[in-house]
Protein backbone atom coordinates (compact mmCIF):
# COMPACT_ATOMS: atom_id res chain seq x y z
CA UNK A 1 0.00 0.00 0.00
CA UNK A 2 1.40 3.44 -0.88
CA UNK A 3 2.23 5.68 2.09
CA UNK A 4 -0.23 8.34 0.88
CA UNK A 5 -3.84 7.95 -0.12
CA UNK A 6 -6.46 10.51 -1.10
CA UNK A 7 -9.68 10.18 0.81
CA UNK A 8 -12.76 9.85 -1.35
CA UNK A 9 -14.42 13.18 -2.04
CA UNK A 10 -11.66 15.17 -0.36
CA UNK A 11 -8.64 16.98 -1.74
CA UNK A 12 -6.49 16.59 1.35
CA UNK A 13 -3.88 13.86 1.42
CA UNK A 14 -3.43 11.96 4.65
CA UNK A 15 -0.61 9.73 5.72
CA UNK A 16 -1.58 6.07 5.86
CA UNK A 17 1.70 4.85 7.22
CA UNK A 18 5.39 5.68 7.01
CA UNK A 19 7.05 9.07 6.82
CA UNK A 20 6.13 11.96 4.58
CA UNK A 21 8.46 12.51 1.59
CA UNK A 22 9.76 15.75 3.12
CA UNK A 23 10.63 14.09 6.42
CA UNK A 24 12.13 11.08 4.68
CA UNK A 25 14.28 13.33 2.48
CA UNK A 26 15.42 15.38 5.48
CA UNK A 27 16.37 12.23 7.36
CA UNK A 28 18.23 10.85 4.35
CA UNK A 29 20.20 14.08 3.93
CA UNK A 30 20.85 14.46 7.63
CA UNK A 31 21.89 10.85 8.25
CA UNK A 32 25.55 11.30 7.18
CA UNK A 33 25.84 14.34 9.46
CA UNK A 34 24.40 12.39 12.37
CA UNK A 35 26.83 9.53 11.71
CA UNK A 36 29.80 11.92 11.64
CA UNK A 37 28.77 13.74 14.82
CA UNK A 38 28.00 10.51 16.68
CA UNK A 39 31.32 8.86 15.83
CA UNK A 40 33.36 12.00 16.50
CA UNK A 41 31.62 12.52 19.84
CA UNK A 42 32.33 8.92 20.83
CA UNK A 43 36.00 9.17 19.79
CA UNK A 44 36.53 12.47 21.63
CA UNK A 45 34.97 10.90 24.71
CA UNK A 46 37.61 8.16 24.65
CA UNK A 47 40.64 10.46 24.79
CA UNK A 48 42.21 13.06 27.05
CA UNK A 49 41.35 16.39 25.40
CA UNK A 50 44.14 18.28 27.14
CA UNK A 51 46.68 15.76 25.90
CA UNK A 52 45.16 15.90 22.41
CA UNK A 53 45.47 19.69 22.27
CA UNK A 54 49.04 19.54 23.54
CA UNK A 55 50.03 17.76 20.34
CA UNK A 56 49.17 20.88 18.29
CA UNK A 57 51.56 23.83 17.86
CA UNK A 58 52.13 26.84 15.54
CA UNK A 59 55.14 25.09 13.97
CA UNK A 60 53.01 22.05 13.22
CA UNK A 61 50.34 24.25 11.64
CA UNK A 62 52.89 25.96 9.38
CA UNK A 63 54.36 22.67 8.18
CA UNK A 64 50.88 21.24 7.54
CA UNK A 65 49.89 24.29 5.48
CA UNK A 66 53.04 23.93 3.35
CA UNK A 67 52.45 20.22 2.80
CA UNK A 68 48.80 20.81 1.89
CA UNK A 69 49.66 23.54 -0.62
CA UNK A 70 52.15 21.29 -2.41
CA UNK A 71 49.62 18.44 -2.36
CA UNK A 72 46.87 20.69 -3.70
CA UNK A 73 48.97 21.98 -6.60
CA UNK A 74 50.20 18.52 -7.61
CA UNK A 75 46.81 16.82 -7.44
CA UNK A 76 45.02 19.64 -9.26
CA UNK A 77 47.53 19.36 -12.12
CA UNK A 78 46.92 15.61 -12.33
CA UNK A 79 43.14 16.13 -12.24
CA UNK A 80 43.34 18.67 -15.07
CA UNK A 81 45.55 16.44 -17.21
CA UNK A 82 43.21 13.49 -16.65
CA UNK A 83 40.17 15.45 -17.78
CA UNK A 84 41.84 17.10 -20.77
CA UNK A 85 43.32 13.84 -21.99
CA UNK A 86 39.95 12.09 -22.17
CA UNK A 87 38.20 14.83 -24.15
CA UNK A 88 38.61 14.04 -27.87
CA UNK A 89 39.95 16.61 -30.29
CA UNK A 90 40.93 20.23 -29.78
CA UNK A 91 38.19 22.12 -27.96
CA UNK A 92 38.66 25.92 -28.29
CA UNK A 93 38.94 27.60 -24.92
CA UNK A 94 39.22 24.35 -23.02
CA UNK A 95 42.76 23.74 -21.88
CA UNK A 96 44.34 22.35 -18.75
CA UNK A 97 43.72 25.62 -16.84
CA UNK A 98 39.98 25.56 -17.60
CA UNK A 99 39.84 21.89 -16.68
CA UNK A 100 41.58 22.67 -13.38
CA UNK A 101 39.15 25.46 -12.52
CA UNK A 102 36.15 23.27 -13.36
CA UNK A 103 37.54 20.57 -11.09
CA UNK A 104 38.00 23.16 -8.34
CA UNK A 105 34.35 24.15 -8.69
CA UNK A 106 33.29 20.56 -8.07
CA UNK A 107 35.34 20.35 -4.85
CA UNK A 108 32.86 22.43 -2.84
CA UNK A 109 29.95 20.21 -3.83
CA UNK A 110 32.01 17.06 -3.27
CA UNK A 111 32.44 18.13 0.35
CA UNK A 112 28.66 17.97 0.74
CA UNK A 113 28.31 14.70 -1.18
CA UNK A 114 30.68 12.88 -3.51
CA UNK A 115 27.95 12.11 -6.08
CA UNK A 116 26.90 15.77 -6.12
CA UNK A 117 30.45 16.80 -6.99
CA UNK A 118 30.61 14.21 -9.79
CA UNK A 119 27.31 15.45 -11.21
CA UNK A 120 28.40 19.09 -11.13
CA UNK A 121 31.68 18.23 -12.85
CA UNK A 122 29.80 16.39 -15.61
CA UNK A 123 27.43 19.34 -16.14
CA UNK A 124 30.29 21.84 -16.34
CA UNK A 125 32.14 19.63 -18.83
CA UNK A 126 29.03 19.38 -21.00
CA UNK A 127 28.59 23.15 -21.03
CA UNK A 128 32.15 23.81 -22.21
CA UNK A 129 32.74 20.92 -24.59
CA UNK A 130 30.80 19.30 -27.45
CA UNK A 131 30.06 16.32 -25.18
CA UNK A 132 26.55 15.33 -24.18
CA UNK A 133 25.75 15.15 -20.48
CA UNK A 134 25.91 11.34 -20.59
CA UNK A 135 29.29 11.41 -22.36
CA UNK A 136 30.70 13.90 -19.86
CA UNK A 137 29.33 11.78 -17.04
CA UNK A 138 30.99 8.71 -18.54
CA UNK A 139 34.39 10.43 -18.34
CA UNK A 140 33.85 11.42 -14.73
CA UNK A 141 32.72 7.86 -13.99
CA UNK A 142 35.77 6.39 -15.72
CA UNK A 143 38.18 8.47 -13.63
CA UNK A 144 36.37 7.49 -10.41
CA UNK A 145 36.40 3.80 -11.35
CA UNK A 146 40.12 3.90 -12.18
CA UNK A 147 40.83 5.61 -8.84
CA UNK A 148 38.93 2.85 -7.05
CA UNK A 149 40.79 0.10 -8.92
CA UNK A 150 44.18 1.71 -8.20
CA UNK A 151 43.45 2.16 -4.49
CA UNK A 152 42.05 -1.35 -4.02
CA UNK A 153 44.93 -2.89 -6.00
CA UNK A 154 47.51 -1.26 -3.72
CA UNK A 155 45.52 -2.28 -0.65
CA UNK A 156 45.20 -5.86 -1.91
CA UNK A 157 48.94 -6.15 -2.56
CA UNK A 158 49.81 -4.62 0.80
CA UNK A 159 47.25 -6.71 2.67
CA UNK A 160 48.92 -9.87 1.42
CA UNK A 161 52.06 -8.95 3.39
CA UNK A 162 50.78 -6.79 6.26
CA UNK A 163 48.75 -8.83 8.72
CA UNK A 164 47.59 -5.75 10.61
CA UNK A 165 45.96 -4.35 7.47
CA UNK A 166 44.58 -7.56 6.02
CA UNK A 167 41.26 -7.59 7.92
CA UNK A 168 40.55 -3.96 7.06
CA UNK A 169 38.68 -4.68 3.82
CA UNK A 170 36.58 -7.78 3.12
CA UNK A 171 38.20 -10.09 0.59
CA UNK A 172 35.00 -10.61 -1.47
CA UNK A 173 34.66 -6.83 -2.00
CA UNK A 174 38.30 -6.54 -3.07
CA UNK A 175 37.96 -9.50 -5.45
CA UNK A 176 34.72 -8.12 -6.92
CA UNK A 177 36.36 -4.77 -7.72
CA UNK A 178 39.61 -6.16 -9.10
CA UNK A 179 37.93 -8.84 -11.21
CA UNK A 180 34.88 -6.76 -12.07
CA UNK A 181 36.77 -3.95 -13.81
CA UNK A 182 38.59 -6.00 -16.48
CA UNK A 183 35.52 -8.19 -16.95
CA UNK A 184 33.26 -5.18 -17.41
CA UNK A 185 35.77 -3.54 -19.72
CA UNK A 186 35.89 -6.66 -21.91
CA UNK A 187 32.09 -6.92 -22.03
CA UNK A 188 31.77 -3.27 -23.08
CA UNK A 189 34.42 -3.53 -25.80
CA UNK A 190 33.97 -7.02 -27.23
CA UNK A 191 32.54 -7.19 -30.78
CA UNK A 192 30.43 -10.17 -29.75
CA UNK A 193 26.74 -9.66 -29.21
CA UNK A 194 25.64 -9.63 -25.57
CA UNK A 195 22.06 -10.49 -26.42
CA UNK A 196 19.62 -8.91 -23.96
CA UNK A 197 22.51 -6.91 -22.42
CA UNK A 198 23.32 -5.21 -25.72
CA UNK A 199 21.04 -2.24 -24.96
CA UNK A 200 22.72 -1.77 -21.58
CA UNK A 201 26.17 -1.82 -23.16
CA UNK A 202 25.18 0.86 -25.70
CA UNK A 203 24.23 3.43 -23.05
CA UNK A 204 26.19 6.68 -23.44
CA UNK A 205 27.13 6.67 -19.76
CA UNK A 206 29.58 3.86 -20.66
CA UNK A 207 30.95 5.72 -23.71
CA UNK A 208 34.37 6.52 -22.20
CA UNK A 209 34.89 2.95 -21.00
CA UNK A 210 33.76 1.61 -24.34
CA UNK A 211 35.52 4.01 -26.72
CA UNK A 212 38.71 5.24 -25.02
CA UNK A 213 41.80 3.73 -26.62
CA UNK A 214 43.91 1.29 -24.64
CA UNK A 215 46.75 3.83 -24.79
CA UNK A 216 44.56 6.50 -23.18
CA UNK A 217 43.43 4.02 -20.52
CA UNK A 218 47.06 3.19 -19.76
CA UNK A 219 47.93 6.89 -19.55
CA UNK A 220 44.94 7.50 -17.29
CA UNK A 221 46.02 4.69 -14.97
CA UNK A 222 49.49 6.24 -14.80
CA UNK A 223 48.08 9.66 -13.89
CA UNK A 224 45.76 8.19 -11.27
CA UNK A 225 48.57 6.14 -9.71
CA UNK A 226 50.47 9.42 -9.30
CA UNK A 227 47.31 11.03 -7.89
CA UNK A 228 46.87 8.29 -5.29
CA UNK A 229 50.59 8.46 -4.60
CA UNK A 230 50.26 12.18 -3.76
CA UNK A 231 47.63 11.36 -1.15
CA UNK A 232 49.76 8.60 0.36
CA UNK A 233 52.77 10.95 0.40
CA UNK A 234 50.84 13.73 2.15
CA UNK A 235 49.63 11.30 4.80
CA UNK A 236 53.13 9.83 5.22
CA UNK A 237 54.60 13.29 5.83
CA UNK A 238 52.19 13.92 8.70
CA UNK A 239 53.31 10.89 10.73
CA UNK A 240 56.69 12.26 11.90
CA UNK A 241 55.11 15.69 12.41
CA UNK A 242 52.85 14.16 15.07
CA UNK A 243 55.59 11.95 16.49
CA UNK A 244 54.02 8.74 15.16
CA UNK A 245 56.59 6.12 14.16
CA UNK A 246 55.22 3.44 11.84
CA UNK A 247 56.69 1.37 8.97
CA UNK A 248 56.31 3.04 5.58
CA UNK A 249 54.46 0.08 4.07
CA UNK A 250 51.90 0.16 6.88
CA UNK A 251 51.48 3.92 6.44
CA UNK A 252 50.89 3.73 2.68
CA UNK A 253 48.44 0.84 2.76
CA UNK A 254 46.76 1.98 5.97
CA UNK A 255 46.15 5.54 4.80
CA UNK A 256 44.68 4.24 1.53
CA UNK A 257 42.31 2.06 3.55
CA UNK A 258 41.35 5.16 5.51
CA UNK A 259 40.79 7.03 2.24
CA UNK A 260 38.61 4.19 0.98
CA UNK A 261 36.53 4.28 4.16
CA UNK A 262 36.27 8.08 3.95
CA UNK A 263 34.81 7.74 0.46
CA UNK A 264 31.87 5.66 1.66
CA UNK A 265 28.70 7.83 1.51
CA UNK A 266 27.70 7.24 5.13
CA UNK A 267 29.33 10.30 6.71
CA UNK A 268 29.95 13.92 5.76
CA UNK A 269 33.23 14.00 3.82
CA UNK A 270 34.31 10.89 5.72
CA UNK A 271 34.47 12.72 9.05
CA UNK A 272 34.16 10.30 11.92
CA UNK A 273 34.45 7.13 9.87
CA UNK A 274 37.95 8.00 8.66
CA UNK A 275 39.05 8.90 12.20
CA UNK A 276 37.75 5.60 13.55
CA UNK A 277 39.54 3.66 10.81
CA UNK A 278 42.75 5.64 11.37
CA UNK A 279 42.79 4.93 15.10
CA UNK A 280 42.08 1.25 14.55
CA UNK A 281 44.77 0.68 11.92
CA UNK A 282 47.58 2.60 13.67
CA UNK A 283 46.65 1.83 17.28
CA UNK A 284 49.97 0.04 17.89
CA UNK A 285 52.17 2.97 16.91
CA UNK A 286 51.04 5.92 19.06
CA UNK A 287 48.59 7.12 21.67
CA UNK A 288 44.94 7.57 20.80
CA UNK A 289 45.30 11.31 21.42
CA UNK A 290 48.17 11.70 18.93
CA UNK A 291 46.41 9.61 16.29
CA UNK A 292 43.10 11.42 16.67
CA UNK A 293 44.82 14.82 16.49
CA UNK A 294 46.70 13.75 13.36
CA UNK A 295 43.59 12.38 11.67
CA UNK A 296 41.45 15.42 12.50
CA UNK A 297 44.08 17.90 11.33
CA UNK A 298 44.61 15.95 8.12
CA UNK A 299 40.87 15.72 7.36
CA UNK A 300 40.22 19.35 8.25
CA UNK A 301 43.22 20.47 6.22
CA UNK A 302 42.12 18.63 3.07
CA UNK A 303 38.56 19.91 3.41
CA UNK A 304 39.76 23.49 3.92
CA UNK A 305 42.16 23.16 0.99
CA UNK A 306 39.45 21.93 -1.39
CA UNK A 307 36.96 24.50 -0.19
CA UNK A 308 39.51 27.28 -0.57
CA UNK A 309 40.47 26.14 -4.06
CA UNK A 310 36.82 26.19 -5.08
CA UNK A 311 36.34 29.71 -3.74
CA UNK A 312 39.61 31.26 -4.92
CA UNK A 313 40.18 29.66 -8.33
CA UNK A 314 36.72 28.90 -9.63
CA UNK A 315 34.11 31.22 -8.18
CA UNK A 316 32.16 31.63 -11.41
CA UNK A 317 32.25 27.91 -12.13
CA UNK A 318 31.17 27.17 -8.57
CA UNK A 319 28.12 29.41 -8.93
CA UNK A 320 27.30 27.75 -12.23
CA UNK A 321 27.71 24.28 -10.72
CA UNK A 322 25.38 25.15 -7.83
CA UNK A 323 22.77 26.48 -10.26
CA UNK A 324 23.14 23.49 -12.56
CA UNK A 325 22.71 21.04 -9.70
CA UNK A 326 19.26 22.53 -9.12
CA UNK A 327 18.30 22.67 -12.79
CA UNK A 328 19.57 19.43 -14.30
CA UNK A 329 19.84 15.84 -13.11
CA UNK A 330 23.47 14.73 -13.06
Amino acid sequence: MPPFEKTEGASRVRVQRGLSPRVATSLKRGFPLLVSLAILAWLVGQVDLQQLLSVLSPRLAGLMVLALLVYGAATLLLEALSLRMLIPGDVPGFGAWTAARIKCASYLLSILHYALGMGALAVLLRRRTPLSLAEAGSMVLLISVVDLVVVVSIIAIGSAFLQGIAPALPLPAVAAILLGFPTGLWLLRTPRSLGPLEALRSLRIFAALREASLLKLAQLFGLRVLFVGCFATLCSVTFPLFGVQAPLADIVVGTLVVGFVAGLPIAVAGLGTSQAAFLFLFRDYASQEALLAQSLVLSAGILALRGGMGVVFAREFTREALAASREEPA
